[in-house]
Parts: C-alpha cells; sequence; structure tokens
C-alpha cells in the first residue's frame, strides 16, 4: 500500500457476519465443482444484497462472508441498512428453501484501514467489533439472526425485535445481550411481487416515475403521479418497477401501499387506515388494546413528546377503527385530515417516502379529498404519492391533480403491434408464432399487457400453441386458463375471490370445510401457475395470506360462481373475519359481506332472521364509523341500509335514525330523520339524544326566532335531567345564539355550559364556551373578554384543536378595537399559520380579508390592493364571503380616493354598502356607512352624503366596529354634525380609537394624529396631521402619501405649504 492507502482511522462500524448452516460436512462429500456451483450463485446473491444496502464486503471465506457497513464511507443509519441486508438475506434463503444461514450482527469502534482493497483481500477493520460479529454468527438459529445491544438500540424503532438467550462468547467475560431481528417495521406496506419479465414499451413512462421521485427527494416536495389506464394496461407492473429501483436504491425509503376496495362507493378511507396498520405494525388479530399500544408507540416514535401527538393519535384510532366519537354534532373533517396529514409528514421527514393508492377509483370522495388535501398541504418532506385508477377517476373528477405544478397523470395508452410481438416473445422464449395465430392474438391483444400475460400462460399450461383458439377479451382468456385447473382448485380460486384481491387460507378453509393442509397445498400450486401470490408478511396472525396476481382473474373467477352459491360464501367470509376482533375496524366490510350474503339469499327464495339481524347490526356499525370519521354520505348510505333492515318497533331503531339524520344534516342540510328520530326519542324518554337532536335541526331552522324557539325547547326537554355532553352542547349552542342577539341570558347558559364541560372532561366544548364568552364580553364593551379568549386558545392549544383559530380570529378583533393592532397582527398571523396547518379555507379566506386591513393601515397599500381584488374576484365568481366583501370593498374605496380614483372609489363604497345591508351583522353597516359617506363628500355629493347620515348615527357601533370611528369623525365633522360624535363615543368604553375620535371631532388634529400613531394606523395618523395644516405636520403627512401614491392628498398637501410659503 502507499501511505495515502495505509491511513488508519478509529471509526464505529457495523460488522456482519453470515455463513451457511452445515455447508462444511455437506462439502465433504461434493466435488469441488459441484462445492462452487453451489456458492457462487449465494456469494452473488449475498454481494448484492449487501452492497445493495450500502455495505462492503471485506472478504468471503468459503462459504462464510464478512461486510462492513460505515467504512469506508459512513452514513447515518450503518445499523439499520446492515439488519435490513440480513432479513434480506434471510428472505431469499428461507424462499429458496434449499440453504440455511446463521447471520451476525455488531456495532462499535473499530480500527479501519481507509485505503484498503477488499478485493486485493487486504482487511479493512480489525477489533472486537469484528471478532464479536463472528461468535454471534456462530450461536445464530438457522435461518436466523442475531444483533448485539448496540444495534439493537440504533435500529429498535425501525425493526421487530424478540429478546434471545445471551450469548455465552469465547473471549468475553459477561454474557453477550442479543436479540433477533423478525421483521422490518417501517419500509414497506403491502408487499408488490418482483417483476419477472423485462419491461416492454414503458420505458418512458417508468422514467417519469423515477424523476418524480427523485424531484420529490432532492427538493423535498410532495409530488403526486396518477397512472391512469383499462385493466390489464400496465398500472401495477409500472408500480412494481418504481418497487424495485427503490429496493435497489442504497438509500433506505419507506413504502407504504393500500388499496381502495370495490364496495358499493369504496370502504370510508379504507387505504389510509391500511398504511397505518402497516405502519405500527398492527395485525388483524391484535386486540384493540396491543393496537392502541402499537399505534401509541409509532406516534411516540415520529413525534416523540410534541403536543399534537396526542391530537394526531386520537384522530388515527378513529381511522383504524379504535374508538368511535361520542359527538356527531360537529364537522370535525378538516382536523382529521390535518393530523393524517401530520402523520404522513412526519413518516417521510427522516427519510423520504413513496404512498401508492392502489384502484383509486373505487374510492370513496372522502378519501379523493384527503389525497387532494395532502398534495395541496403537505410541505417540507420528501413524498412521493402514486396513485392508480381506471378512466373512471377522471370522469368523477375531471379536473384530478390539474392546476398544481406537483402533479402529474399519466395515461397509459396501448403498446404497439411490435411491442406486443417482442413481449408474447419474451414470455413464450420463442421469436415468433405462426403467422396467422400472430395476426390473430396481435388483434385480440389490443396492445394489453395482461393479455399477452395470460395468453402466454395458457400456451404453457395447454401446450400446444397451434392448436389455441383466442378468446375475443382479456376475461375470456382468463377464463380459459381457469377452465385448464382441476376442479377442486378451480372452486378453490373462486372461494378466495369471495373474499377479495387480498385473502387468507382460513377464510377458504371456512367456505369450504376442507382440510387446511390440501388447501394450502392447493393454494401452493396456484401460486407456481401464477393465479395468486402468497404474501410473506401476513397481517392476520398464523393465518397464510395471499393476493390474487391481477384483480381481473378475482374478477372471473367470482364471476363465475353460481348466485345462488355466493349467500353462504360471503356469510362465511364474514363470521370468519367477525371472529378476528376488532369489529370496528372492520366494520364496512362485514356489512359488505353480510348485505351480500342477505341479498343473494333473498333472491334465492328466503333469509333467514338471523342474517339480517347481522346485515343491520354490520351496517349500523359501519354507519358509526364512517360518522365518527365524518364521511357524512357514506355514514347515510349505510345508515339507511341499516334502517331499511330494521325493524320498526326496536327501540334501537331511534338511535339508528338519529345516526342517519346527523349524516345527512351535515352532508346534505337535511332536517327530516332528525326530526323524526327526535320525536321517536322522546316517546321512549330519552330526553337527553331528542334534545341533541333539536339542537342539531334549530340552526336550519330558517329564521334566527325559530332557532332560539327550538333550543329553547331542547333546554326544555333536559333543564332537570342530570350533566351530560348532551345537555351542555344544547347549553352551549343556546348561549351563543343568545349573545349573537346582544341578550344578557347568555351569560347563564355559557356559566352552566362550561361548569358542565369542566366536570365531564369536555375539553373541546370547554373550548368553544370560552369563546362564546370572550366574545360576547368584548362585544358588549365588558371587562374579562380577552381573558376568556384567551383561556380558549389555551384550552384548544391543549388539545390542538382548530377551535383555537376562531378563538384567536375573535382575540384580534377585540385587540383591534382596543387599539392594540401590533398584537392584533401578531395573533392573526398565529391563527393564520394554524389555518394553514389544518387546510381551514374558510379560516383561510377570512384571514386573508384581515391581513388586506393589515397592509392598509402598515402603509403597504399595493399589497393591500392586490390581496383586496383576489378576494373580490373569487367573490364575484361565486365564493361567498360577506365580511371579506365589505372589508375589502370598503378599503379599495379608501385607495382609490387617495389615488384619484373617484369613480372607483364611489363604485367600491356602493358594493361595500350594498354588502352590509344583506348581511348587517356584527356592525358591518356602520363600516360600509362610514367608508361611503367619506367618498361622496370627497365627490361633492354632500346631498347624498347627509341622507345617509341618520341611519349611520342610528346603527349602534360595537367594539367590532370601532377601527372605523375615524371616517365616522371625519364624516360628520365634514358635514358640520361633530357634535352628535360625542354622545355616541361617550355611550363607549375604553379605547385609543375613542380618545382619538374625540380629539378630532374636538378639533385637536395634531392629538388625534399621534394617538393613531400610538394606535400604529398610518392613514388615519397622516389625515389627522394634514388636517391641522401645520406645515411641520403637513410634512410629516406627505412623507407617509408620498410612499402610498396618494396622489390626491400630496395635491392638498402641498397645496398647503404652497400657500404658507
Amino acid at each position: 500500500m502507499s501511505r495515502e492507502e495505509a491511513r488508519k482511522e478509529r471509526k464505529v462500524v457495523t460488522c456482519l457476519f453470515a455463513d451457511l448452516v452445515g455447508f462444511t460436512a455437506r462439502a465433504e462429500s461434493l466435488d469441488p465443482e459441484d462445492v462452487e456451483a453451489i456458492l457462487r450463485p449465494y456469494h452473488e446473491r449475498l454481494r448484492t444484497e449487501l452492497e445493495r444496502h450500502g455495505g462492503t464486503v471485506e472478504k468471503f471465506i468459503g462459504d462464510a462472508v464478512m461486510a462492513l457497513f460505515g467504512a469506508p464511507t459512513t452514513h447515518e443509519d450503518d445499523p439499520e441498512r446492515a439488519v435490513r441486508a440480513a432479513l434480506a438475506i434471510r428472505d431469499w434463503a428461507r424462499d429458496e428453501g434449499e440453504l440455511e444461514v446463521r447471520v451476525g450482527i455488531t456495532t462499535g469502534e473499530a480500527l479501519v484501514v481507509l485505503g484498503a482493497r477488499p478485493e486485493a483481500g487486504e482487511g479493512m477493520a480489525s477489533g472486537d467489533v469484528v471478532n464479536t460479529a463472528s461468535r454471534l454468527q456462530a450461536a445464530a438459529p438457522a435461518n436466523g439472526i442475531l444483533v448485539d445491544e448496540s444495534t439493537y438500540r440504533a435500529t429498535q424503532k425501525a425493526i421487530d425485535y424478540r429478546r434471545a438467550e445471551p450469548v455465552e462468547a469465547k473471549g468475553k467475560a459477561e454474557p453477550v445481550l442479543v436479540f433477533e431481528p423478525l421483521e422490518p417495521r417501517a419500509r414497506f406496506g403491502a408487499e408488490v411481487a418482483a417483476p419477472q419479465t423485462p419491461l416492454v414499451g414503458r420505458e418512458q413512462e417508468r422514467e417519469l416515475l423515477v424523476s418524480a421521485l427523485d424531484r420529490a427527494r432532492n427538493e423535498r416536495s410532495i409530488q403526486l403521479v396518477t397512472l391512469v389506464g383499462v385493466p390489464g394496461i400496465g398500472k401495477s407492473r409500472l408500480v412494481a418497477e418504481l418497487f424495485q429501483i427503490v429496493s435497489e436504491n442504497p438509500e433506505l425509503v419507506t413504502w407504504r401501499q393500500g388499496r381502495s376496495l370495490p364496495y358499493g362507493d369504496g370502504v370510508t378511507y379504507w387505504t389510509l387506515g391500511e398504511m397505518v396498520k402497516n405502519q405500527a405494525g398492527i395485525l388483524e388479530t391484535d386486540t384493540s388494546e396491543r393496537a392502541a399500544e402499537k399505534l401509541h408507540a409509532e406516534v411516540a416514535r415520529l413525534f416523540g413528546t410534541r403536543a399534537e401527538a396526542r391530537s394526531v393519535e386520537a384522530k388515527i384510532r378513529l381511522l383504524i377503527g379504535l374508538e368511535a366519537r361520542a359527538e356527531q354534532a360537529e364537522d370535525t373533517r378538516a382536523e382529521s385530515f390535518y393530523a393524517w396529514r401530520r402523520f404522513f409528514e412526519e413518516l417521510a421527514d427522516s427519510r423520504p417516502a413513496v404512498l401508492v393508492f392502489e384502484d383509486l377509483h373505487w374510492a370513496d370522495d372522502n378519501l379523493l379529498d384527503f389525497v387532494d388535501h395532502l398534495v395541496d398541504w403537505a410541505a417540507d418532506v420528501p413524498l412521493l404519492c402514486v396513485c392508480t385508477a381506471r378512466p373512471e377517476l377522471l370522469q368523477r373528477r375531471p379536473a384530478w391533480g390539474g392546476g398544481k405544478p406537483n402533479a402529474s397523470t399519466i395515461s397509459l395508452s396501448p403498446l404497439s403491434d411490435a411491442e406486443t410481438a417482442r413481449l408474447v416473445g419474451g414470455l413464450l422464449e420463442r421469436a415468433l408464432l405462426p403467422a396467422e395465430q400472430q395476426a390473430a392474438l396481435l388483434a385480440r391483444v389490443g396492445g394489453n399487457p395482461l393479455y399477452a400475460e395470460q395468453f402466454a400462460s395458457l400456451v404453457t399450461e395447454r401446450g400446444n400453441v397451434e392448436e389455441l383458439r383466442l378468446p375475443e377479451t382479456v376475461q375470456g382468456i382468463i377464463a380459459a386458463r381457469l377452465d385448464t385447473l382441476e376442479p377442486e382448485d378451480k372452486a378453490l380460486l373462486q372461494d378466495a375471490a369471495v373474499v377479495g384481491k387480498v385473502f387468507w387460507a382460513g377464510a377458504v378453509v371456512q367456505m369450504n370445510g376442507r382440510d387446511r393442509s390440501i388447501v394450502e397445498q392447493s393454494l401452493h400450486a396456484l401460486g407456481r401457475k401464477e393465479f395468486v401470490r402468497r404474501q410473506r408478511r401476513p397481517s392476520v396472525e398464523g393465518e397464510s395470506e395471499y393476493a390474487f396476481l391481477h384483480l381481473l382473474v378475482r374478477d372471473v373467477a367470482y364471476g363465475q360462481i353460481p348466485r345462488a352459491a355466493r349467500s353462504e360464501k360471503h356469510r362465511a367470509v364474514a363470521e370468519w373475519m367477525t371472529a378476528l376482533g376488532r369489529a370496528e375496524d372492520h366494520s364496512e366490510v362485514l356489512a359488505h359481506h353480510y348485505l351480500q350474503a342477505l341479498e343473494y339469499a333473498r333472491a334465492a327464495g328466503g333469509a333467514d332472521p338471523a342474517l339480517e339481524e347481522h346485515a343491520r347490526n354490520a351496517l349500523r356499525r359501519a354507519g358509526d364509523r364512517a360518522l365518527a370519521l365524518d364521511a357524512f354520505a357514506a355514514a347515510a348510505r349505510f345508515y339507511r341500509g341499516a334502517l331499511d333492515l330494521w325493524p320498526r318497533e326496536d327501540p334501537e331503531r331511534a338511535y339508528v335514525l338519529f345516526g342517519l339524520g346527523a349524516a345527512r344534516y351535515h352532508a346534505e342540510d337535511a332536517l327530516t330523520e332528525l326530526e323524526e328520530a327526535r320525536d321517536e326519542l322522546l316517546s321512549q324518554g330519552d330526553r337527553e339524544k331528542a334534545a341533541e337532536a333539536e339542537a342539531l335541526v334549530s340552526f336550519r331552522s330558517g329564521s334566527t326566532k325559530m332557532s332560539l324557539a327550538r333550543l329553547e325547547h331542547a333546554l326544555a326537554l333536559v333543564r332537570d335531567r342530570p350533566p351530560s355532553r348532551s345537555k351542555a352542547f344544547v347549553l352551549a349552542k343556546l348561549a351563543y345564539l343568545v349573545a349573537s342577539l346582544r341578550d344578557r341570558a347568555w351569560e347563564q347558559y355559557a356559566k352552566e355550559a362550561l361548569a358542565m364541560a369542566e366536570d365531564l372532561g369536555l375539553e373541546d366544548l370547554r373550548a368553544r364556551v370560552l369563546m362564546t364568552m370572550g366574545t360576547a364580553r368584548s362585544m358588549a364593551d365588558e371587562p374579562g373578554g380577552i381573558e376568556a379568549l384567551e383561556q380558549a386558545v389555551t384550552v384548544a392549544d391543549a388539545i390542538d384543536s382548530p377551535v383555537s383559530i376562531g378563538a384567536r380570529v375573535n382575540l384580534a378583533a377585540t385587540l383591534q378595537a382596543q387599539g392594540e393592532l401590533q398584537r392584533c397582527f401578531d395573533v392573526q398571523a398565529r391563527a393564520r399559520r394554524d389555518a394553514e396547518r389544518f387546510g381551514l379555507r374558510e379560516a383561510i379566506r377570512h384571514l386573508r380579508a384581515e391581513l388586506v386591513w393589515e397592509w392598509y393601515w402598515r402603509g403597504l397599500w399595493d399589497e393591500s390592493n392586490r390581496e383586496a381584488d383576489a378576494l373580490l374576484a373569487e367573490i364575484e365568481a361565486g365564493d361567498q364571503h360577506p365580511v371579506g366583501e365589505i372589508g375589502c370593498s370598503y378599503l379599495r374605496a379608501h385607495i382609490r380616493l387617495a389615488r384619484d380614483d373617484l369613480a372607483g372609489a364611489i363604485g367600491a363604497g356602493e358594493q361595500a354598502v350594498r354588502a352590509a345591508r344583506e348581511w348587517p351583522t356584527w356592525g358591518n353597516l356602520g363600516t360600509a356607512l362610514a367608508g361611503f359617506i367619506r367618498v361622496l363628500l370627497a365627490a361633492g355629493r354632500s346631498g347624498d352624503a347627509e341622507a345617509l347620515a341618520p341611519e349611520l348615527l342610528e346603527t349602534r357601533l360595537n367594539p367590532s366596529g370601532w377601527h372605523v370611528l375615524p371616517d365616522v369623525a371625519v364624516s360628520l365633522v365634514d358635514l358640520g354634525r361633530g357634535e352628535e360624535m360625542l354622545p355616541v363615543l361617550d355611550r363607549s368604553g375604553p379605547s385609543v380609537w375613542l380618545d382619538a375620535a374625540k380629539a378630532f371631532t374636538a378639533g385637536d388634529y395634531v392629538g388625534a394624529a399621534d394617538l393613531y400613531a400610538e394606535i400604529g394606523s398610518l392613514p388615519d395618523e397622516a389625515d389627522a396631521r394634514l388636517r391641522s395644516e401645520i406645515d411641520s405636520q403637513v410634512l410629516r403627512a406627505l412623507e407617509f402619501y408620498r410612499s402610498v401614491g396618494a396622489t390626491r392628498y400630496i395635491r392638498e398637501g402641498e397645496a398647503m405649504l404652497a400657500a404658507s410659503a
């Protein structure tokens, strides 16, 4: 070695030793060439896996291999890479079945020769870590792995382990603590079959997928790629190609995959549930307690001790059926979307992630909305979302992915004749078919790769290509293949098709009553014929799990089952799944199977009452789950199905009806079922639930008077009942409505609701009541408003609830009314961040309108004007937002007036008044009138301005409108009615806005300007200084007006200075 090559360094490395079990003794009886024939592919496979995971093979000694991770190049996850490589080697050995391996892994400090050349036989590392790895390998079980404690601690969050017996190692004073790795915890979700044939005709599409992953990785951004095509066109193959590339890349990538089920309109969020359960290692057979433990551990791993971990976990518990929400009165879908998005963001934060949403054309609308939300809102993480779908998706969502710079859709077209011929030739291992048959085949295939693959399999099974008659469709050729099976195997495949694309041997046994060992043998044979594929990591403990290689195979097999036979098969599957436990998680799948069983039984002439009972209970549980997930349309569908089967005399029917009513209330504003449920619940004596129904109905009653009457009726129903969530809910809703009417009775209702919420631990309701109390006190100019709002923020923040956004918006409005603009802006900025975090579009839009005000007051008029124009354009396009329309039009009028666009100012002022008359709540009309009168006076239309003045004075200005007092003061002073301002101001509480308006009305313009400066309103400060006509003050005003391009006032100020010169 040169001096450079011989440089040595102490480094922490992970050392891996692997050896064949019993091969030394076996080799003694073999010819050397036979030994070499066995070892060559073994060495090649080990080198491939080790180097693919970033390891360096130091040496092969016969059947033993030593590799280093962390030398010569260190990665932050070297121990994990080593363990994953060992697991891949172990799985390969198990699958091959001809060889058995033992692997030992240790992590520790070694002396590394940096320039060593392992290929030349030069050693790279020495130290105890090397010797110990060799000892652990010798002690490992056949086809097993042992790691030391250092490796275990570095990888326990990514790998599932079980503790093994300590190893007595030569040269060690104490036994070595060891652990046996079982499976990776956080890389692949669903298994993807490795491609068995070369890719033909899809190379460009593969490169687009790879480039999207590279972009996500390099830019730390989210990318969406949707693969669209007819069945069999190659969508799954492209996913498999991407998987292969990901799995061969040394950089670890988390892969999560889920499929949408073809049940009705799709099972609510099934795909997301699959991904989360795979990530947390939750099996379908885990008890609820064990599943909850696994979920908690995974959330803790991703989020640590951050406050949001609690709310994220709570929303995911709902997603995977670990609990149902007790209260369905509020729509919390935005909260759920935020929590699930944060889970996947954290998943992708530490290493790139790929989420595969299969068969998205079967997804319910809620899942489509979530994927859309994820792609819109996920930020600063390397995340690739791959969706596969049939063209029906684009019929449902024509704009899918459209307009997003991070989204692309790849439409898969048929293969050309040349590509099809090349594919068939490769599959049959022959270049050409007989000319006539080749032409007929190309015409039948139509460029569909699945047809070509199924044709090749049929040729292999029939053995005579020349005499083979070609079916018209790919379904026909699959049916022809099924006909080549033994009757028992064909029947077994049909039974499996009842379960779905993924199925379990136990479910098939339950259907046909055959011996399990015979079923397993048949499934193994079907796997060799490429009808099904065995899953290496089953989701049901102790069960063999399989998947159809293509969904069309499943569809054809299912379609061959006589309709009369399907009922018992679906029922058997449902009973088998029920026995797994956690019925809430499987509720929608159970509902599908029981409903199918019932429908086919009725079609065959009748169904027993027990089957009807199972079906309606499953549908009800499915409705409960969908309602808890805010999937209201799906919930309504399930409840309606349950209600159709429910005996009218059964008391439980009223609760199913309530569920249907709550779902339709949120989805369609429908009231009929809630009112019917209320009456049935009352007749049964359940006044709490009846009151809850009445309270919900009240907010769609058409008038404030009717809403109040219904809420008072709801309260009367529960007034003498003990505390409950229903009672607290009614009181909270009544407090809110009464407060908006400025009725002092709100306070008593709010106090009762607050006490009840605190006693029952209803933190979400507590935050809402505190927000009502704070807002009402602030609007009435009473003490304690800010304190209550700040408390509401604290409570909502503690449970990471978006109620905090509304509380901050109202707190900011109160601070604004008191003249603390900078604090107001700071609170709004936090609310804006949270609204974006939760993806709440309405709150974001409201806070955009507030930003228009902030920029106006701070003198950023161009920014204010642009945002006002953008919001008003959205409103004109049909996206209603009355408060935003009034405020933006008001400010647009002021800026246009200042910039000499008098006609534009009048038009904007008229728009503000028109919108305020349609929506006169919370002082909106006073705001619009004050601004418009000022514009009219500037235009010389004093008569029109005078006509509006009485209405302005009669409009009761509450604190939410105090920020327009400068306009009120200017308008009344310019109309010669300044003295009428003072009684209005004297009736109000303390505020710098009021003090400034008093000073202005009294003619103390400099004093008013100084107060406006204290508030932070630069335009009002400049206006007051200009009116003082004092040269020094006018100069200060001109400095501001020139910065914002206010040509009208620049001209006035310069004229004043010229006159006084």
